[in-house]
Protein backbone atom coordinates (compact mmCIF):
# COMPACT_ATOMS: atom_id res chain seq x y z
CA UNK A 1 0.00 0.00 0.00
CA UNK A 2 1.54 3.34 -1.00
CA UNK A 3 1.79 6.46 1.72
CA UNK A 4 0.36 9.61 1.26
CA UNK A 5 2.47 12.03 2.76
CA UNK A 6 0.15 13.69 5.98
CA UNK A 7 -2.81 11.45 5.39
CA UNK A 8 -2.04 7.87 5.71
CA UNK A 9 -2.40 5.09 3.16
CA UNK A 10 -4.05 5.17 -0.19
CA UNK A 11 -6.62 3.00 -1.23
CA UNK A 12 -5.63 0.38 -3.66
CA UNK A 13 -7.58 0.65 -6.81
CA UNK A 14 -8.06 -2.90 -7.22
CA UNK A 15 -11.37 -4.23 -5.84
CA UNK A 16 -12.74 -0.86 -5.82
CA UNK A 17 -15.59 -0.94 -8.43
CA UNK A 18 -13.67 1.76 -10.53
CA UNK A 19 -13.57 1.34 -14.06
CA UNK A 20 -10.08 0.12 -15.96
CA UNK A 21 -9.11 3.89 -16.52
CA UNK A 22 -9.11 4.62 -12.90
CA UNK A 23 -6.63 1.59 -12.16
CA UNK A 24 -3.74 3.06 -14.16
CA UNK A 25 -0.74 4.46 -12.32
CA UNK A 26 -0.87 7.57 -10.72
CA UNK A 27 0.80 10.62 -12.16
CA UNK A 28 2.47 13.44 -10.61
CA UNK A 29 3.05 16.49 -11.37
CA UNK A 30 4.49 19.53 -9.03
CA UNK A 31 2.02 22.18 -7.81
CA UNK A 32 4.43 25.25 -10.01
CA UNK A 33 3.89 23.23 -12.96
CA UNK A 34 0.40 23.16 -12.80
CA UNK A 35 -0.03 26.83 -11.20
CA UNK A 36 2.47 28.43 -13.61
CA UNK A 37 3.26 31.07 -11.14
CA UNK A 38 -0.79 31.95 -9.95
CA UNK A 39 -2.28 31.43 -6.85
CA UNK A 40 -5.26 30.25 -8.64
CA UNK A 41 -6.14 27.72 -11.28
CA UNK A 42 -9.50 26.59 -12.77
CA UNK A 43 -10.34 22.89 -13.50
CA UNK A 44 -12.95 22.00 -15.97
CA UNK A 45 -14.52 18.71 -15.05
CA UNK A 46 -17.58 17.20 -16.29
CA UNK A 47 -19.32 20.76 -16.99
CA UNK A 48 -18.41 22.59 -13.56
CA UNK A 49 -15.68 24.84 -12.66
CA UNK A 50 -13.13 24.06 -9.85
CA UNK A 51 -10.89 26.58 -8.50
CA UNK A 52 -7.43 25.59 -6.99
CA UNK A 53 -6.19 28.20 -4.79
CA UNK A 54 -3.15 28.35 -3.42
CA UNK A 55 -3.40 29.64 0.49
CA UNK A 56 -0.93 32.47 1.81
CA UNK A 57 0.19 29.04 4.23
CA UNK A 58 1.15 27.36 1.04
CA UNK A 59 -2.08 24.95 1.26
CA UNK A 60 -4.12 24.17 -1.59
CA UNK A 61 -7.62 24.26 -1.41
CA UNK A 62 -10.01 22.76 -4.38
CA UNK A 63 -13.87 24.11 -4.52
CA UNK A 64 -16.59 24.26 -6.64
Amino acid sequence: MELQQGYGPVPEAEGSGRSDSAAAPRRAMPSEQLLEGARELVILHDGCEYVLHLTRQNKLILTK
